[in-house]
């Protein structure tokens, strides 16, 4: 039976809106409404760096395949750095308005970014250039995906509907109904079969890649922020308004469990690269890391 047992809780200085776990999954990366990001030793919780050097909250941190840290800020730029987090190799800078979400790719260099310019915008971390801006978003973004080939990019928002964008022709090749309040949150499953999508509805759907509906995970909690599939595709754990951890099992479109772990919104909840760790980061200022057992990851 599957089991969630929290082992430690490390802190920043104002909400948490991001949490990623390193390729290796020997650093867990934190970002914060602080304007900082923290590194973390993820065998023993221990910090290893504070990163510094975006002017506004971090919205978002995450990891290239190669180890190097992407992060995005309300200070409308993306900043790329060394895997140890001590330098900034790059800055990405062309949003006129807050950075709202973004994505790094899980094998390649691609980023995405979303904005209240009411865009969404592709980098190149190799080549640290643009390579697109994808305009049709009515309201603001606020999730953006990368699937696993780097050939799409899902992004929702404020206007209800999830928008599929071809990296290689840089358009909008799908629009996805079926939400009743704003999208905020999105993931691909490991396979890029299957696309998650969490909403201010309280409900949590999951698509094909080409659109089609598979499943509603009804929690009737309210806004629901963010979801993870674990690493071998078999559940996916949800964190929203009511601060309570859920995991699923999309096959089945069971809840395996609920477990409370925030005093109010979880921002976000990311799986460590064997499935056996857990992080959940909050508006209360804290992570919490969760041993996963009763599954292979």
């Amino acid at each position: 039976m599957l089991r969630l047992q929290r082992i430690r809780t490390l802190t920043h200085g104002n909400a948490i809106y991001w949490a990623a776990f390193s390729p290796d999954g020997k650093k867990l990366a934190t970002a914060s409404l602080d304007n900082t990001v923290r590194l973390w030793d993820a065998s023993n919780g221990e910090l290893v760096t504070t990163m510094k050097g975006h002017g506004d909250g971090v919205a978002y941190v995450g990891y290239l395949a190669d180890g190097r840290i992407v992060t995005a800020s309300l200070d409308r730029t993306l900043k790329l750095w060394t895997a140890d987090g001590g330098a900034v190799q790059a800055t990405f800078s062309g949003h006129q308005d807050y950075l709202s979400c973004a994505a790094a790719a899980r094998t390649g260099t691609l980023l995405a970014s979303g904005g209240f310019d009411k865009t969404i915008r592709l980098w190149d971390a190799q080549t640290n250039a643009p390579i697109a801006i994808l305009t049709g978003h009515d309201g603001n973004p606020q999730c953006v995906a990368i699937s696993g080939d780097s050939k799409l990019v899902a992004s929702g928002g404020d206007e209800l509907s999830i928008r599929l964008w071809s990296v290689e022709s840089k358009s909008l090749t799908q629009t996805i109904n079926g939400h009743s309040k704003g999208v905020e949150g999105l993931a691909f499953s490991p396979d890029d079969k299957l696309l998650a999508s969490a909403s201010a509805d309280g409900n949590i759907r999951i698509w094909t890649k080409s659109g089609e509906s598979v499943t509603t995970l009804e929690t009737n909690s309210g806004l629901i922020k963010s979801v993870v599939f674990s690493p071998n595709g078999k559940w996916l754990v949800s964190g929203g308004a009511d601060g309570v951890l859920r995991v699923w099992e999309p096959a089945s479109s069971r809840m395996l469990l609920s477990t409370p772990a925030h005093k109010n919104t979880i921002y976000c909840v990311a799986f460590s690269p064997d499935g056996k760790q857990l992080a959940s980061a909050g508006f209360d200022r804290t992570i919490h890391v969760w041993s996963v057992t009763g599954t292979d990851g």
